[in-house]
């Protein structure tokens, strides 16, 4: 074996590791400083201390006009450059591999092939090839190895990895997605946003299952990553729901007695704010409340941003409301947030004030859910639990089983506002999760990417398999 090839792979990848980790470390969160100039914990913002045809808009325009700055990488494509690339060397069981000042056990599959989800820590090494983007940094590849073995690679896959992932581009792949795993998949909308845009939700197995799991990101703008994420997930679990398997078990047969349900864009005009500044809103009322919160929040004190900044920065929907702020989880109580509109943490005028978080809660209402799964980011953490939570045990027993897989820290919760929050304490409370990805401050650059998706690439299946269980 070509010890000095490996060993030159396995300190890149540690260089990028650790590079990312230091960024987080030492960057404004670590202070308790928003980026913007608002002291805050990082996160969700209140966790701790705080298929119809693709619409032709604004974003798709401007993503055009920025592709020289835009990087389009695509997971699991043999492009590698350096890479230690499981399967084509030895690893011996037991070794410890580093990543980022973390550790964790490498599991080795038959072909010693190191496999994501058995402690090893995420994103250090590669499966089958890697992807390296323009930038240089490489892009760990799917891992196609042991009890994961449903997400191996893609030849031709619909979701492209790119650092802003647009809601034009997500509308085009769901309905790409819909054409291609036809029945698989069913496409619904739950809502409309105040600028227009349609809320979708993605259901993958039978509508009609015993059970039923709900998941959302893109609650919060900045954290568009998630989106991302939550439709590469949709989009492996698609393409091997016949011929795959989870841990031995086909997915086919899970899949038949469970059904899970994805709003992978819960705030999609804040996403826009965020990716392409206010010019993309068609609102032109949209558009002045965006420039009278910045107003606002420089006379508060509250950003010295730059407008364009500051617009990059923004976390709340097309009006100014923290959506995961607005939910009725001692809503009343909050009051660390500013009193008016604002890029983060302002809660609204009343509990689901917004026609996103409402769209969302009548979802949460509409059926008897297993369990609900929110992705936010960042900081590599779950939260699991909340002041009078009903369902402390199940939702315990979830966190456990989605920290076993990540490599995840677990938490409990101390916000107000949030969607987990709600559904854990209202009638017909439902188990539920915030699974916080990434270790670097949002907006997060594509390369952290890799990292969260060999942390997070089996969590659907797991969930399925789970919910078919219990």
């Amino acid at each position: 074996m070509n010890c000095k090839r490996y060993f030159t792979g396995a300190l890149a990848a540690f260089m990028v590791a650790s590079s990312a980790f230091m960024a987080y470390a030492e960057g404004p969160v670590a202070n308790g400083a928003d980026p913007a100039g608002l002291t805050s914990a990082p996160g969700t913002g209140n966790e701790t201390a705080g298929v119809a045809a693709a619409e032709t808009t604004a974003p798709a325009s401007a993503a055009e006009t920025q592709g020289s700055t835009s990087q389009i990488v695509t997971v699991g494509e043999n492009t590698s450059a350096g890479t230690v690339n499981a399967g084509e060397g030895e690893v011996l069981a037991g070794n410890t591999i580093t990543a980022g000042g973390l550790a964790g056990p490498a599991a080795v599959g038959a072909s010693g092939t190191i496999t994501v989800g058995s402690g090893m820590t995420s994103g250090a090494f590669s499966g089958p090839g890697g992807v390296s983007a323009s930038s240089g940094i490489t892009i760990p590849a799917v891992v196609g190895a042991g009890d994961i073995s449903f997400a191996g690679q893609l030849t031709d896959p619909i979701v492209k990895v790119t650092d802003k992932y647009s809601y034009d581009q997500m509308s085009r792949d769901i309905s790409s997605l819909k054409s291609r795993y036809g029945s698989h998949l069913q496409v619904k909308t739950i809502g409309t946003s105040l600028d227009g845009r349609s809320l979708y939700e993605m259901i993958i197995g039978s509508p009609n299952a015993s059970r039923q799991i709900l998941i959302h990101a893109g609650i919060h703008a900045r954290e568009y990553m998630t989106p991302l994420l939550v439709m590469k997930q949709a989009e492996h679990l698609l393409a091997f729901y016949d011929s795959g398997s989870y841990q031995g078990r086909k997915l086919s047969d899970i899949l038949a007695g469970v059904a899970i349900h994805i709003v992978p864009m819960v705030n999609p005009d804040g996403i826009t704010i965020s990716q392409f500044g206010v010019s993309a809103l068609r609102s032109a009322d949209l558009r002045q409340i965006v420039n009278q919160c910045y107003a606002q929040d420089q006379a508060d004190g509250r950003t010295t941003q730059s407008f364009e900044r500051y617009q990059a920065l923004w976390k709340a929907n097309g009006r100014g409301v923290d959506l995961n702020q607005n939910f009725p989880a001692l809503w009343d109580s909050i009051t660390t947030g500013p009193s008016h509109a604002s890029y983060a943490n302002y809660k609204g005028t009343s509990v689901l004030s917004e026609p996103e978080s409402k769209a969302l809660a009548n979802l949460a209402n509409s059926a008897n859910w297993t369990m609900t799964i929110s992705y936010h980011s960042m900081g590599n953490l779950v939260y699991w639990d909340f002041a009078g939570n009903k369902v402390v045990e199940q939702s315990k027993a979830l966190a456990e089983l989605v920290t076993g897989i990540t490599g995840y820290r677990i938490n409990r919760s101390s916000g107000k506002g949030g969607f987990k929050d709600y559904v854990q304490i209202k009638d017909s409370p439902i188990p539920s999760l915030t699974i916080e990805v990434g270790s670097v401050a949002c907006p997060m650059p594509v390369s952290e990417f890799g990292n969260v998706w060999n942390s997070n690439q089996s969590i659907l299946a797991a969930l399925a398999a789970y919910a078919a269980d219990h």
